[in-house]
C-alpha cells in the first residue's frame, strides 16, 4: 500500500479518428482521471465535438506520413508537464471501475510505469479471450513511443521502477467493421 497517502495528478491521453460510437462509454470509463487529452487525426463524424462536450481537451492534427508512434508521441505532448501519471488508451478500450483508486494505492513517488491486465478480446459467450499484461501507464517524462504500427512505449531514463497494478483491468472492444488495411504498409 505504497501510495495510499499520496495524491497524484492523473491524465489520460489518446488518439482517435472517427470513433463517435465509442466516445460516451470511453469518457465514462476515463472520468476517474483529472484531465483527458485527445489528438484527433481527422475525424469527420463528430468525434472531437462530442469529446469536447464531455470535457476532454481535444486537438485536431493530420499527420502525414501516418505512423502510430508519431501520433501517440503527439498526443503525449498534449499532457501538461505537471502531470504525475499518464494513462494511454484507445477509445475502444475501457477500464473496470475503481482503476484510479488502485493506481494511487500502488503508485509511489519513485514509480516510472505500471503493468496491468489487458483483455484484448471477449468471446461470444462473454468470457475473456486473449489476456496479457500492458504497461501504458507511466510518468510524464522519460517515455517515448516507438514503431509505426503495433507501437510500444519505451523508457529513456536511467532507473526504471515498474509496478504491478493488482485489480486494474483495461478491456478492448474493437470495432470489427473498421478496416486495418493500412497496417501492412506500415
Amino acid at each position: 500500500l505504497r501510495g495510499l497517502n499520496m495524491s497524484y495528478k492523473v491524465c489520460v491521453y489518446a488518439i482517435c479518428k472517427n470513433e463517435i460510437k465509442h466516445v460516451d462509454r470511453w469518457m465514462a470509463s476515463m472520468k476517474e482521471a483529472d484531465e483527458i487529452y485527445v489528438l484527433d487525426t481527422g475525424s469527420d463524424d463528430g468525434t472531437p465535438e462530442r469529446l469536447q462536450a464531455l470535457g476532454a481537451h481535444v486537438v485536431r492534427r493530420t499527420l502525414i506520413p501516418w505512423r502510430f508512434d508519431d501520433a501517440r508521441n503527439a498526443s503525449l505532448a498534449l499532457v501538461p508537464q505537471d502531470a504525475d501519471i499518464c494513462v494511454c488508451t484507445d477509445l475502444d478500450e475501457v477500464f473496470d471501475s475503481g482503476w484510479r483508486f488502485r493506481l494511487e494505492l500502488f503508485w509511489a513517488p519513485d514509480t516510472t510505469c505500471a503493468r496491468y491486465r489487458y483483455v484484448w478480446n471477449t468471446l461470444e459467450d462473454g468470457t475473456e479471450g486473449i489476456v496479457f499484461m500492458r504497461n501504458n501507464i507511466h510518468t510524464r517524462e522519460n517515455f517515448v513511443w516507438k514503431s509505426p504500427v503495433h507501437e510500444h512505449i519505451e523508457y529513456t531514463g536511467d532507473s526504471p521502477n515498474e509496478i504491478l497494478l493488482q485489480g486494474v483491468c483495461l478491456r478492448h472492444y474493437p470495432d470489427v467493421s473498421k478496416s486495418r488495411a493500412q497496417y501492412l504498409p506500415l
